[in-house]
């Protein structure tokens, strides 16, 4: 005699920009919902309506222009309680919190928010940007970034090494970061430099290395 309850995930659902998500909400314990209506809302959005199930089927006519033709749900899994939603082609804009509610639920928990952090992520490029004394100027770059990342330059052993000043960033049209690091490395016994960018909100990492010929320490 346990009462029904709405239920989302534990953590926030993290995706990357392009990819399909699912934003999980089911009724626990799991009964039918198939003649129940779902409402999925996004908070502070103008037209807040993501997707809406009404009577038995999808009902979209007053959809979030910006959610047409990319939201579904999962039919065949509303007898086993599950109104979960799938977003198709994430972008960076639809990062927010969605609200999941059964306004026809009879019971005390009808809705439960769930968080969507959206990132972008892009691989490294290094070049070899000059010569200083003995040493070569080694320079990464890497755009297309979201959340901001954290670049830095490891050896071959992965020690961090020291670069030369803080990174260079900037910001392009879409709100996505560029990175942009130089670093100052002497001759080693295997001349194998790594540049490692970072973001930990949406726990990704990429990293490029590059083998500078010992030719080029010469100068």
């Amino acid at each position: 005699s346990s009462e029904v309850q709405v239920v989302g995930p534990a953590d926030r659902v993290v995706a990357l920009a392009g990819d399909d998500v699912i934003l999980p909400c089911s009724l626990k314990p799991s009964v039918s919902a198939e003649d129940m209506a779902v409402e999925w809302t996004r908070l502070n959005l103008k037209t807040r309506n993501v997707h809406l199930y009404r009577q038995g089927r999808d009902s979209n006519e007053d959809q979030s222009p910006s959610y047409r033709r990319r939201t579904s749900m999962f039919h065949e899994e509303l007898k086993n309680g599950n109104v979960s939603l799938k977003l198709t082609r994430v972008t960076l804009s639809d990062a927010g919190s969605y609200r999941c509610f059964l306004p026809t639920l009879n019971s005390q928990v009808k809705e439960t928010t769930v968080q969507l952090i959206v990132g972008a992520v892009s691989q490294p490029v290094i070049s070899i940007d000059g010569i200083k004394g003995w040493g070569v100027v080694l320079k990464c770059e890497s755009g297309g970034w979201f959340p901001e990342p954290e670049m830095e330059w490891l050896d071959s052993s992965g020690t961090i090494l020291p670069a030369d000043g803080p990174p260079e960033r900037h910001r392009d049209s879409e709100g996505r970061y560029a990175v942009r690091r130089h670093v100052t490395v002497n001759q080693t016994d295997t001349n194998r430099f790594t540049c490692r960018v970072h973001q930990p909100e949406i726990n990704h990492l990429k990293e490029t290395y590059i083998h500078v010929p010992g030719v080029v320490f010469i100068g």
